[in-house]
């Protein structure tokens, strides 16, 4: 703070004894939230919207007079509010009710990890997707065109899949046009008409579209000094009525559940009713399964980077790479920005850093380059009699001097006999930026810190936080590979990532681009108080 004020006054003093009272200023008007001016923009918005924007804020009869009792009441509630959101929240973590264990169900979910949850009063119960590329819950409901839900046209289930609806659930309201969270609300005829969504995924026309609701999600606590106990935390869902691409043909039939940095997202819902920190983790095991926990900030000691801010069209999680190292050998003009995607299953790179990875690769591992008909990597090796090939470690090491070594850079693919050979799991992508997959999360707690805006890694077997049941982490007895080749799509599509809605082609909400406007002109007056600053020292200096 000392420093602060040091600098301050070093400003202001360069400012008056060097004659720069040309520059422009910038300034902004203070306003209290109890004032007459906000008092007069409070009543200009219910007469634009309309009542029900009364009955959400407070009518403007009902504004408390100035140092009135009413008036420090609200005053105390407010600060309250924000204490548990920012310093205290409820619960250290949450999961969903029936617990926090993903499922891989295979080719014919997509290669996606699914989770169940329960939502609406009473509860049903939903097989989620999970995708950290985009922010929205959505479940099928009212459909119009929706997937199968019948369990008959999935092998890999035993009872069938569920359709909500929100007149069934006690505890369904309806989201209108005038809510600030309806990014389509220009579009609509009457403010008070039900919030229209659509979603477009960046892959086979993949889209989702519907009305947003209102509706509880079953959690529960996971604290560690206190018996597990249940919350019903108040979410966005979207009422899906109408799906395309691919998710008619078995991704996703029944929702997916959206852990990007929206506002609408499901873990921006938890953090700011203050249930729980603004953060959450995924960790992937070898025999593919997982666990996703809310609300969990990591370990001490782990490895982090900083997520980059991003123009993009969509509000993603985002890490600068400077280099990729094969074995001890770190590979000069690897560098890359990258999207750290659940809900793809591989990892893609820019086809030149590609080209670099994959021929350093093959130059050090020591097995004999092979094909494999109808597999879809190019890099792929024969399995020898002679013993365990070496394959070279693959790290990606960030401007923090922290490095991600990945557990298990390669797939292994299986024939009659055993382990037939091995490919490296990695794919060329024509986009600019990469996508750190599935398949690189292996072996990992990820930590997704919203709050601190930095990824986290830790090695974990998934079972650090333990909440009763215990997820199974030895290979299939069979024999089987732990990792089985996904059998049509990935096969038969060189270019296909396994999993189509992993990132999403979705507007900015109105918040974010508010949040970019802010952050320029705040960064044009620190650079205007440098260049001043820089002006005054050269004056001294002659």
């Amino acid at each position: 703070m000392e420093i602060r004020l040091i600098l301050f006054e070093l400003l202001f003093v360069l400012y008056i004894n060097c004659g720069l009272c040309e520059s422009t200023l910038y300034s902004a008007k203070l306003v209290h939230r109890f004032s007459d001016e906000a008092k007069a923009h409070h009543s200009a918005r219910v007469s634009r919207n309309g009542a029900e924007i009364a009955d959400r804020v407070g009518a403007a009869d009902a504004w408390p007079k100035r140092r009135s009792l009413d008036y420090y009441r609200r005053l105390l509630s407010s600060d309250m509010q924000r204490q548990k959101l920012k310093l205290n929240p409820q619960f250290q973590f949450l999961y969903p009710s029936r617990g926090s264990v993903t499922l891989p169900l295979g080719d014919d979910f997509g290669w996606l990890h699914y989770m169940w949850i329960d939502m609406g009063t009473p509860k049903v119960s939903f097989l989620v997707a999970l995708d950290a590329g985009s922010d929205l819950l959505w479940v099928p409901c009212n459909c119009v065109q929706c997937a199968p839900l019948s369990s008959s046209h999935y092998s890999s289930l035993d009872k069938d899949l569920s359709e909500y609806n929100p007149s069934d659930s006690s505890t369904s309201k309806s989201l209108s046009c005038s809510h600030p969270l309806c990014e389509f609300g220009l579009n609509c005829e009457d403010p008070k008409q039900q919030c229209p969504y659509t979603v477009n995924y960046a892959s086979d026309d993949t889209s989702t579209s519907g009305v947003l609701v209102e509706d509880v999600l079953h959690l529960v606590s996971g604290r560690t000094n206190a018996s597990n106990m249940s919350v019903r935390a108040p979410v966005f869902i979207g009422c899906g009525s109408k799906q395309t691409g691919g998710y008619l043909n078995g991704v996703a039939p029944d929702g997916l559940m959206g852990l990007g940095r929206g506002e609408i997202s499901v873990p921006s819902r938890l953090a700011k009713a203050g249930l729980i920190p603004n953060s959450f983790s995924l960790c992937f095991t070898e025999d593919d399964s997982g666990r996703l926990f809310f609300g969990d900030q990591g370990i001490a000691g782990e490895q982090t980077t900083s997520f980059l801010s991003s123009d993009r069209k969509n509000l993603t999680y985002i890490v600068g790479v400077d280099s990729c190292c094969i074995g001890s050998s770190c590979l000069e003009h690897t560098n890359f920005e990258a999207l750290v995607d659940s809900g793809t299953s591989f990892t893609f790179l820019p086809g030149q850093v590609y080209d670099r990875v994959a021929k350093e690769f093959n130059g050090q591992v020591n097995a004999l380059k092979s094909d494999f008909e109808g597999y879809p990597w190019q890099y792929c090796y024969k399995s020898s009699s002679d013993g365990v090939p070496k394959i070279p470690s693959v790290t990606l090491k960030f401007a923090t001097n922290n490095s991600f070594v990945v557990h298990d850079p390669v797939f292994v693919i299986y024939g009659t006999q055993g382990a037939a050979g091995f490919c490296l799991a990695v794919q060329p992508t024509d986009e600019a930026i990469a996508t750190i997959g599935q398949n690189f999360m292996t072996g990992y707690r990820m930590v997704f810190d919203r709050e601190n805006f930095k990824l986290g890694w830790s090695r974990s077997n998934c079972q650090d936080l333990s909440e009763g049941d215990r997820m199974p982490l030895t290979p299939s007895a069979d024999g089987t590979s732990p990792n089985p080749l996904p059998t049509t799509v990935q096969q038969n599509s060189p270019n296909a990532r396994g999993v189509g809605p992993a990132v999403a082609g979705k507007t900015p909400s109105k918040s974010s681009a508010t949040c970019q406007e802010r952050s320029y002109f705040a960064a044009k007056f620190f650079f205007i108080m440098l260049l001043a600053l820089h002006t005054c020292l050269y004056k001294y200096a002659l």
